[in-house]
């Protein structure tokens, strides 16, 4: 069995109605069209996207509302084994512990290494951390832009040496990365005075997709602890992705943010992207 917990600066009754109610899962969770809280039922879902990968089927099996949430989790298009997630709440003070526990992974053997408990237990660290920010008002904001180039290119444009601060000027003049894009991976973002934010790389297939989770901040270049204004967003997440369309590229970026950096996020990102559209179509470079 594996175990992921949070304590969440909230009421019980909000974090189980986000836990719970359907609309407000497919902001945080999964879309679950089917989704009813019923024990018994049976509700499934896919990986986001259009592509419709990765069928879950699951039925639910206890509901103690602000308490226990149970259902069984099985992938029928890969496996023919069936394991049990359980949600289980306490509320202490005015903050509730969240604590989700997996077990019968074993299960799954049949399916391949995809399925091995080292990826659940990444997936659901991040998606409890997912739930921890929905609650807090983070949302998750994404901005597009089609490229005439590579998917290749385009990835190299992002995050190479010499364009990453062309493009991210829009954001900071001078700004730059230290780190590498492997998974596990520390990363710091910075600005030149050393100030900025550290993540780390939580899946990364180069040239297809890589998906940063923000921890905290930086100042004069050292990791700071997490303190009460940077819990309220850390764990956010910071997503790249790169699909070949129509041989161009269509690059998607989700940002997980705070009320407060809406405008400016709004205002920023378009012209990062057209900057990263212009180097990327530029043939020499």
């Amino acid at each position: 069995m594996i175990t992921s917990e949070i304590n969440i600066k909230s009421n019980v009754e909000s974090v189980w109605k986000a836990l719970t109610d359907k609309i407000q899962m497919g902001e945080w969770y999964f879309d679950i069209p089917d989704f009813e809280l019923e024990v018994g039922k049976i509700f499934n879902f896919y990986e986001p996207g259009t592509a419709k990968l990765f069928h879950h089927q699951c039925v639910i099996k206890s509901i103690e509302p602000n308490k226990k949430f149970s259902h069984t989790w099985t992938h029928p298009s890969h496996s023919k084994g069936e394991s049990l997630l359980t949600w289980l709440l306490e509320e202490k003070d005015g903050i509730t512990k969240v604590v989700l526990q997996h077990e019968g992974l074993e299960n799954f053997a049949d399916a391949g290494p995809e399925f091995a408990p080292e990826n659940y237990q990444m997936g659901w660290d991040g998606y409890i951390a997912m739930l921890k920010n929905y609650v807090y008002g983070i949302r998750k904001h994404t901005y597009q832009i089609e490229i005439s180039a590579s998917k290749k290119r385009v990835w190299k444009t992002l995050f190479g040496e010499k364009t990453y601060g062309l493009w991210t000027a829009a954001f900071c003049e001078g700004a730059y990365y230290k780190g590498t894009l492997d998974v596990g991976s520390r990363i710091h973002f910075l600005s030149v005075g050393g100030s900025g934010m550290y993540a780390d790389v939580v899946f990364s297939k180069p040239n297809k997709s890589i998906y940063f989770q923000h921890l905290g901040e930086l100042t004069d270049f050292i990791e700071q602890p997490i303190n009460e204004k940077t819990e309220r967003w850390s764990g956010a997440f910071e997503n790249y992705i790169l699909v070949k369309s129509a041989g161009k590229t269509l690059l998607t970026v989700e940002v997980d943010l705070s009320p407060d950096y809406v405008d400016f996020f709004d205002n920023a990102f378009p012209l990062g992207l057209k900057k990263v559209k212009e180097l990327s179509e530029i043939p020499s470079l």
